[in-house]
């Protein structure tokens, strides 16, 4: 299956919505993806993964690559549209604080400009 990756700017943040499977064959491009947007200087990140119908520890790891990447540098990420799945392995992996999951990209948005909002899982 392959990977789809679509960008969307709205003010200074960038909405990634983010469909097919990650697995060690889609991930390479989606760490492209994504950490090409931290190199052109996007500091906020929000991936809508509502149409990723299974996610690998291979994308877990990227995903968490993004973070770092972003805390660094004063940024953030946050997800939406996560599967029971996804969050249930945030939550068992304690990455949920890292990697939070909102019910909407507005609330997903608000989070990573600094703006509280209430995370799917806590």
């Amino acid at each position: 299956m392959s990977l789809q990756v679509n960008v969307e700017h709205v003010d200074e943040v960038a909405r990634c919505v983010v469909v097919g499977e990650v697995d060690m064959a889609t991930t390479p491009q989606l760490r492209d993806e994504l950490l090409g947007l931290v190199d052109d200087g996007h500091r906020r990140l929000v991936l809508d993964v509502s149409g990723v119908p299974f996610l690998d520890s291979t994308g877990l790891g990227v995903l968490m690559e993004v973070h770092r990447r972003l805390r660094d540098n004063d940024g953030a990420v946050a997800l939406v549209g996560a599967r029971p799945a996804l969050i249930r392995l945030l939550t068992i992996t304690n990455l949920s604080r890292a990697l939070p999951v909102y019910r909407s990209v507005e609330d997903a948005s608000a989070a990573v400009s600094g703006h509280p909002a209430a995370e799917v899982t806590g």
